[in-house]
């Protein structure tokens, strides 16, 4: 039996670096960051054949996000001064709802990740049920696949912090697949990161 892998997108933060709406900055043609993320995603999860993305909405919840994420699952975050800590928590408790056999943890900013990276990913856990994720900057990060035993530790976390404690004590443990992917490291966070992205994608 197919494992259930929920997805979920982390879009919830103010984006004070960027000033402004970070998720509405248009990253290929007429296509924002939000969508270009929900846009991948769901071919991933099509591809997969597992359930579409939910997304982690919080600091900015206008009408053109709303439009946006309209045809996902949103997930409100209402907490999100918090830090990414408590989308983290959010996605975590949606995935125990949905009674998930692992939760993917995606960043909407992480501009350069493909469709084949993710699938990649999710063909790794599947090979041996692993907690796995992603390798860049010569550190473990996201986008990584958390199993359901994970979930208690994951919304243990506190502040703005992610889950890299928790993928470190896998990775001590010797039970995490590592997937080299160095086109992680490159998200937006500044509109110098935007200008840079838009000078060199081509």
């Amino acid at each position: 039996m197919k494992p259930n892998i929920i997805t979920v997108i982390l879009a919830a933060g103010a984006s004070s670096r960027f000033h402004g709406a970070k998720m509405l900055a248009k990253v290929k043609g007429n296509q924002s960051l939000l969508a270009r993320s929900i846009v991948s995603l769901n071919k991933v999860t099509a591809t997969a054949g597992i359930k579409a993305p939910a997304v982690v909405l919080g600091a900015h919840l206008n009408d053109e996000i709303m439009a946006i994420t309209a045809t996902s699952h949103q997930i409100i975050n209402p907490d999100w001064q918090q830090g990414l800590s408590s989308s983290v928590k959010h996605a975590s408790q949606y995935a125990i709802e949905q009674q998930a056999d692992a939760l993917l943890l995606v960043l909407a900013d992480q501009v350069a990740i493909d469709v084949d990276d993710y699938l990649h990913l999710i063909e790794r856990y599947q090979q041996n049920g692993l907690t796995s994720c992603a390798f860049y900057r010569q550190d473990v990060g996201v986008p990584a696949i958390f199993l359901a035993k994970d979930f208690a530790v994951l919304m243990s976390i506190d502040g703005d912090k992610g889950a890299k404690s928790i993928l470190k004590q896998h990775d001590k443990n010797n039970s995490l697949n590592i997937i080299s992917m160095e086109q992680a490291q490159f998200d937006i966070d500044t509109p110098a990161d935007l200008a840079r992205w838009l000078d060199n994608k081509d």
